[in-house]
């Protein structure tokens, strides 16, 4: 009963995380993430409620380089609209803190979660309050002399993300008795170790790209405007120390390694043969597809939505593979 209680409790902490990932996707695809000005943890749980209030945030975010140089004149209503965008997803952070540490204390104090576990979840909670900090710090960097975060920033706080998930998804499965049942040899494990990373290394990528917006170019697949490779690139660009500020290389290395998760992907059930190997096939070209999609249509909110929650099932499936395999 006790593990069954933990298995909900984190359950619930992982499908809190997956939310606050939809929600801050559409933050940032909505240029909405700029509007609250201020961090305040505790004094910024209420938002604004009476017409003064909402004149006070909105004179705020007048004195913002967003407001200079792009949405000059926007109205109120719309105002309220990116504002509350925002703040649902920082609300949601709230939420989900007190859903992770009011528990945690409780189930610490009963010596429920002890051992690794309790390691593992200590980590969490450190990684819980540096993603706040980082949140804060990705959108300062929007509020002083540029109109937009830095997209290094905005990579960062989704990496902390990642490995936060990762995190409680496996302390889930643990709890829910997940075991070791397929044998397989190192170099297969080590293939799947690898596959996880190769994910990350991708979805770190991908934020790059929306950071720099640079899926609104190129909206062509398989090649770029006609070239396999842009000039950009053949004359040099990855070559210089600052290739990842540019939207031409970024979407080009995001697409390289889509391709190779891609392959990886199909070389996956070939290797182990077993139900879990075809199911993350399955969904890494469901997310592959979602990817083209997305590109070509030009980024609309719908498809950019689901092309970055996916990502996040698709590492749920490659920590569940890494759980049910053991070397010999």
């Amino acid at each position: 009963m006790r593990t069954s209680h933990i298995a909900t409790w984190l359950g619930t902490c992982c499908i809190m995380v997956l939310l606050m990932v939809f929600v801050g996707g559409v933050t940032r695809l909505t240029n909405s993430g700029l509007s609250i000005t201020e961090w305040r943890p505790v004094t910024g749980v209420l938002p604004p409620i009476s017409d003064a209030d909402w004149a006070k945030e909105h004179e705020k975010y007048a004195k913002t380089p967003e407001y200079l140089y792009i949405n000059s004149g926007i109205s109120l209503s719309d105002f309220k609209r990116i504002y509350m965008t925002e703040y649902v997803h920082r609300l949601l952070g709230r939420i989900l803190g007190i859903i992770f540490f009011v528990p945690m204390l409780y189930f610490a104090v009963k010596r429920q979660i002890k051992g690794a576990l309790a390691a593992r979840l200590g980590i969490v909670a450190l990684l819980g309050a540096l993603q706040g900090a980082m949140g804060w710090f990705m959108v300062k960097s929007g509020l002083v002399d540029v109109p937009y975060v830095s997209h290094f920033r905005l990579a960062a706080h989704l990496f902390l993300t990642i490995l936060l998930f990762s995190l409680l998804w496996h302390s889930f499965l643990e709890s829910r008795g997940v075991v070791a049942v397929h044998k397989v040899t190192h170099g297969k494990y080590i293939f799947a170790i690898f596959m996880l990373v190769i994910t990350g290394l991708q979805m770190v990528l991908g934020a790059l790209v929306a950071g720099l917006d640079a899926g609104l170019i190129f909206n062509t697949f398989p090649l770029m405007d006609g070239d396999i490779i842009p000039s950009q690139i053949l004359s040099g660009e990855l070559l210089t120390g600052k290739f990842l500020y540019n939207a031409v290389v970024v979407q080009f290395l995001h697409r390289f390694f889509a391709t190779v998760v891609l392959v990886g992907a199909v070389a996956i059930p070939l290797l182990m043969r077993f139900k879990e190997s075809w199911m993350l096939c399955f969904g890494i070209v469901l997310q592959f597809l979602f990817g083209v999609a997305t590109l070509v249509h030009g980024v609309p909110l719908y498809l950019a939505s689901l092309h970055q929650i996916w990502s996040f099932v698709v590492v749920a499936l490659e920590v569940y593979i890494l759980k049910v395999i053991r070397k010999v």
